[in-house]
């Protein structure tokens, strides 16, 4: 066996199928009973199926399709229309579409500068966004020696930025360490649309809007999507649908996926990862490893610690991977009204956020600060089935992140919480949907607890660590150990927790299948 992937989510399944065509032997390992990872679609009850845990894409990389044909292989991408809609006090809303002419309109009912200035702002974070977005598409340089090619990478990324424009560039290196409130309020002045931005960058992160860097966050997320609030892009079929179509453009190409089959060690000689031990009892072995699950669970969990130098060790201890994630998944008998529409189900075709303001979200993550669930948490909400008929013929699905959700609480434990936290989110729904409650015909609840202990993601972490500015780029996971390389020789990282971050892009696992590639042939 040529290589043996741990983890069959997204950036698995595309390290694994991408290293299958370049002719190599590849086994796919998951712990689960179906691959997909946090991208899955079930049927949590008869005639309901829902994205289980994330209901948007990150987008998926057009890298990532043309590498993998992806646009070859029946699916049907869906860019939704709108995009966003957030919802504020006493009625006030502001739809974010495509069309920045439309979104300006919406604005401008609240805030006519701020209307006037969209475009602006748009134009700024396109071209901010160009520059991220070479940083993102690319493996990052080595800290210790620059080969010649990552010199030439470097000097296009110079000679981009260097194209913002001295006063551009100059506001760019101060807003990537400024809290994401304070820029957006150099922006905009309506707390509602200011909400909309941090939201946005705090997501998933135990970050609040006033946070310092929580600023260079919306702007790194500028990079793998240009859409300043999301695009919002999903697939018919739900994300299970996508990853479904990589299994079988994996096995189309050679590859060997194996589901149920959790890896409890992965074996090491001399320095050199040898192959991987199964729960069962069975040992595969292979010439290089790739993990594509979590960095700390990988080090502290599935390696022997005396193959690892002890600062590597440490640090990977320290890596901040602090759960604040909870996902609710609805089945309903029919679709929600919106109060502050009249009916109009065109909003619901996009995503929902509530977060009227931003101390709304700065007290909702004061709360994770002391290890206690937001009472009054900040939500973003799904009704794919408004535009993806394939995942019902019952009603409709709503699937709602929920943040705050700490993953270690300070009074009680989640099996205790888990009602505290579906009433709390139904109670912030309850004002703009009024008759929702008497929809609901099922319901599921996933904690940061169950992220962790049922899906394998440490701390509850959706992105396999915190997106802070010291772990991401060169510093993702480690500094010194951005490349998808580990002290152990032929282990590889090709997970969310590698540059360039979360989200369900594929990036991570095809540009460590480049990395990894290249090193075989060498």
């Amino acid at each position: 066996m040529d290589v043996i992937v741990i983890g069959a989510g997204l950036n698995g399944l595309v390290a694994g199928a991408y290293l299958a065509g370049r002719r190599r032997s590849v086994v796919i390992l998951d712990q689960r009973p179906v691959a997909g990872g946090a991208a899955i679609t079930t049927e949590f009850v008869p005639g309901y199926r829902v994205p289980t845990l994330s209901h948007s894409l990150g987008p998926v990389s057009r890298e990532v399709v043309r590498a993998l044909h992806l646009d070859r292989a029946g699916l049907e991408f869906k860019m939704t229309e709108p995009t966003l809609t957030t919802l504020g006090h006493g009625g006030a809303s502001i739809v974010f579409h495509r069309d920045p002419v439309l979104t300006a309109g919406s604005i401008n009912r609240l805030a006519s500068s701020d209307a006037v200035r969209w475009s602006e702002f748009l134009k700024f974070t396109q071209r901010v966004g160009n520059v991220i977005a070479r940083l993102s598409h690319q493996t990052p340089p080595s800290v210790d020696e620059v080969p010649a090619r990552d010199w030439l990478r470097l000097l296009r990324l110079g000679r981009s930025a260097r194209a913002l424009g001295r006063r551009d560039l100059a506001r760019v290196m101060r807003w990537v360490t400024m809290p994401v409130a304070d820029f957006a309020a150099e922006w905009f002045e309506h707390d509602l649309l200011r909400a909309a931005l941090s939201a946005q960058a705090i997501f998933g992160n135990p970050v609040g809007p006033m946070s310092a860097g929580s600023g260079g966050m919306l702007l790194q997320r500028l990079g793998l999507d240009p859409h300043p609030l999301g695009s919002g892009a999903t697939v018919r079929g739900g994300p299970g649908a996508l990853t479904g179509a990589l299994v079988k453009i994996a096995e189309k190409r050679g590859a060997t996926i194996r589901t149920g089959a959790r890896v409890v060690r992965i074996l090491s000689r001399g320095g050199q990862a040898k192959g991987v031990v199964l729960e069962n009892g069975d040992e595969l072995t292979a010439t290089a490893v790739v993990s594509a699950i979590d960095p700390k669970r990988t080090f502290t969990e599935l390696v022997d610690p005396v193959e690892l130098p002890s600062t590597f060790l440490d640090r990977i201890r320290c890596l901040r991977a602090r759960g604040v994630t909870a996902k609710i998944n609805l089945a309903l008998s029919g679709p929600p009204v919106l109060s502050e529409f009249e009916g109009d189900p065109v909003p619901l075709r996009g995503r929902l956020l509530i977060a009227p303001d931003v101390l709304y979200l700065e007290r909702a993550y004061d709360a994770t600060k002391y290890g206690e669930m937001s009472r009054d948490p900040w939500l973003e909400v799904s009704i794919p089935t408004m535009i993806d008929s394939s995942l019902s013929d019952e009603g409709h699905v709503m699937s709602i992140y929920v943040h705050f959700a700490p993953r270690h609480l300070r009074n009680g434990t989640w099996a205790d919480k888990k009602e505290e936290l579906y009433r709390a989110a139904l109670r912030v729904l309850a004002p703009h949907m009024p008759t929702l409650a008497s929809l609901i015909v099922e319901r599921e609840i996933w904690t940061p607890e169950d992220l962790e202990t049922q899906w394998g993601l440490s701390g509850g972490h959706i992105f396999h660590g915190e997106l802070a500015l010291d772990q991401t780029w060169i510093g993702r996971p480690l500094l010194g150990w951005s490349q998808y390389r580990t002290p152990i020789d032929r282990l590889f990282l090709a997970g969310a927790g590698s540059h360039p971050g979360g989200g369900l892009t594929g990036l991570p696992g095809l540009l460590a299948a480049k990395t990894i590639d290249r090193l075989m042939r060498q």
